[in-house]
């Protein structure tokens, strides 16, 4: 596949002004945006993604929570109109209530294709945002796609969207489990293993190009890695001690609960599978689900020393353990770490079920964000505004759900017949 090339062809709001929008969006809470997504002009014959690119970007701007996607069959201008954004007649999109307006050309130069898109402003009637990509093919429609959903974002919000990442997940395929990949809204659901067995607990590298997980298919549970894109795995532990819950803590460095005998303890391994450092002590506690921040000083985990698993913060040496998890509950596990390091993710059990819960860093101003059906294995998205998880409040089993991580929003983007598990949200591709 070829790569993507990338040029910005202007744009003419300052950033003051697009905080400006996002600070009156988040105090008009639950205001959605209304944009406009007509089909691109194709001054020759068309091929697919003159609609498809479109379609791609509504679909991710509705799952983001923040955007009404206007329906076609209110516009007024011809679809796939031809011009220069400048000679937009704005009063046709204003009169249907629009305030974002998303168009654009497509050219071909034999297979090669190439994109202008344009994000105009209706009530400013100005060009906001325009990016051109080039030495594409029609396969890369959906990333051209993705990418400019990431730019209206940005527009909107101040920061890009999560389009375009991918999220790993396990699936139950009879009575084994496997693992599967699929894009963040949903599409693309590809089975990673075929291992008969157990494959669970997946993370991402830093590179969004591999998966570290836990495996059974030599009836003892092992540390594999695996390549997504050709599905080939190496082994990187061989014992008898269960080996879960792997976390990159950086390229070259693994974090993992490792358990012999009566203590399951936090370790850290080389890519050789050695073990360069004990993080916990041998207090025959059980120590597991290990996090790294994102800037690699801490690592958040649970541990029973104090009684029931509870959420705990440590220094990436082991130093200065301290529970971090004080909400009404006496069973707190899973955590994650959102990507700027403001905030802790983790479960608890409330409501008689596993709900999600959200704070700070140190524990403090916790918010319950779930409250029906089972909630479990929770993870932030690449961009920090979003958690996905396994969920059953469905009630067709355990799928795998995103939501904001104000508890808003809530979307189920996968459900197989056997039930989804532990999802894992890749890095937004570059």
């Amino acid at each position: 596949m070829k790569k993507l090339l990338l040029a910005a062809l202007c744009a003419v709001v300052a950033p003051s002004a697009a905080f400006a929008q996002t600070d009156l969006y988040i105090r008009g809470a639950g205001r959605l945006i209304p944009i406009a997504l007509p089909k691109l002009c194709n001054p020759g014959e068309d091929k697919g993604p003159e609609a498809e690119i479109p379609k791609i970007i509504a679909r991710d701007l509705e799952l983001s929570g923040f955007f009404e996607v206007l329906d076609p069959k209110s516009f007024i201008e011809t679809p796939g109109k031809c011009g220069e954004p400048e000679s937009t007649v704005f009063s046709d999109w204003t009169v249907i209530g629009a305030e974002g307006l998303v168009k654009g050309e497509i050219d071909y130069d034999g297979s090669d294709l190439s994109a202008k898109l344009y994000l105009l402003d209706v009530q400013k009637g100005l060009k906001v945002v325009a990016k051109q990509y080039t030495d594409a093919d029609s396969e890369q429609a959906k990333l051209i796609a993705h990418k400019f959903a990431n730019e209206i974002m940005r527009y909107y919000t101040g920061a890009p969207g999560p389009f375009g990442s991918r999220i790993a997940f396990s699936s139950r395929v009879g009575r084994f489990k496997e693992l599967f990949v699929m894009d963040m809204d949903g599409s693309a659901i590809t089975q990673l293993t075929s291992e008969r067995g157990l494959a669970l607990s997946s993370s991402w590298d830093p590179s969004g190009t591999k998966l570290v997980y836990t495996s059974f298919r030599n009836r003892v549970p092992d540390l594999f890695i695996l390549d997504v894109d050709s599905k080939s795995s190496k082994q990187l532990t061989r014992s008898t001690d269960l080996e879960v819950g792997g976390h990159y803590l950086n390229a070259s460095e693994i974090l993992v609960s490792k358990t012999e005998g009566a203590d399951s303890d936090i370790v850290l391994l080389n890519l050789d599978g050695k073990v360069v450092r004990k993080l916990t002590p041998a207090n025959r506690a059980i120590d597991v689900s290990p996090v790294p921040a994102p800037d690699g000083s801490q690592i958040a985990f649970c541990s029973n020393r104090g009684g029931g698993p509870q959420i705990y913060v440590m220094g990436v040496d082991g130093s200065n353990p301290h529970r971090v998890s004080f909400v009404t509950s006496n069973y707190c596990t899973s955590p994650a770490w959102s990507p700027t390091g403001d905030k802790l993710a983790y479960v608890c059990r409330a409501d008689g079920n596993f709900q999600l819960f959200v704070s700070n860093p140190d524990g403090s101003n916790a918010v319950q964000l779930t409250s029906s059906g089972t909630n479990e294995d929770p993870e932030f998205s690449p961009d920090g505004r979003y958690l996905v998880f396994s969920t059953s409040s469905f009630g067709d089993g355990r799928s795998i759900a995103i939501m904001r991580t104000d508890g808003a929003n809530l979307k189920q983007v996968a459900r197989s017949r056997g039930g989804d598990f532990e999802p894992a949200w890749g890095p937004i591709p570059r």
